[in-house]
């Protein structure tokens, strides 16, 4: 049985969820999660309040796997989990190059140093028309809004019901003659339109692995490593105070 310390819910969004469920694919598994909201996953997760009630769960579970993929767990949580569990493989998700003290390190990010996961996107044939919008599962700063007033044409967005703002995006949504998608799958999302404006975050990884062309916008400090190498693979990458480009960046 494989044990993965992740959280993920409508405040911080489901990218990390996403990519550890991909990477395990259908071996046994459980969640750890300090924080979490249980609809979104189909796997059994365990509640704790902080890592030393994780480490009393790995104790009592005894799985042949760890993975993490959460910020929070740092070097020293690393090195007491293989003082604790020498015999236990840990595998840690690394978005930014850190030092590790694991069996395993693995990245999205296509220019990391350490051992890339591919995310296994089934290619979907669909006729592909007009531009996606996805600004992560919530978009708590309402990045979409500012970027509808440079659209024009066939625009579709996408979000969830998880989205404080969704009233509001609706309404927009009317006035702009784009079509709204509430809690669609993104990743198919990227195989049905010519172009896409997405969160330098998973999603720009996953367009990079769909082939659809693409804007990415940088709307967090964490989203940095990915936004340089998107930048070094000639992605057009902008903040959120260079938004007003992106009317000369859609084709």
């Amino acid at each position: 049985m494989i044990l993965i310390r992740v959280d993920f819910g409508s405040d911080i969004g489901f990218g990390h969820l996403r990519r550890v469920e991909s990477f395990i694919k259908n071996e046994k598994a459980m969640l750890i999660c300090k924080e979490y909201e249980q609809k979104y996953t189909k796997l059994p997760i365990i509640k704790i309040k902080n890592e030393e009630e994780f480490f009393e769960k790995v104790k009592e579970l005894k799985p042949s796997k760890v993975i993490i993929d959460n910020y929070n767990f740092t070097y020293e949580d690393e090195k007491k989990f293989k003082e604790l569990f020498p015999d236990i493989k840990l595998v840690c998700f690394d978005d930014f190059e850190k030092e590790h003290y694991c069996d395993e390190v693995v990245a999205l990010n296509p220019c990391t140093k350490y051992k890339r996961i591919k995310l296994k996107l089934k290619k979907k044939f669909f006729k592909r028309k007009g531009i996606m919008v996805s600004i992560g599962a919530t978009d708590p700063k309402g990045v979409i809004f500012k970027i509808l007033k440079y659209l024009k044409g066939n625009i579709h967005i996408y979000t969830t019901s998880q989205n404080p703002n969704l009233n509001k995006l609706k309404r927009i949504g009317k006035l702009k003659k784009a079509k709204l998608h509430i809690d669609e799958d993104t990743k198919t999302a990227l195989f049905k339109h010519k172009f896409a404006i997405v969160s330098a975050s998973t999603l720009s990884i996953e367009a990079l692995e769909a082939k659809i062309p693409f804007i990415a916008v940088q709307v967090a400090d964490n989203q940095e490593n990915i936004a340089k190498c998107l930048k070094r693979k000639r992605i057009k990458v902008i903040k959120e105070n260079e938004i007003y480009k992106i009317s000369r960046l859609v084709p």
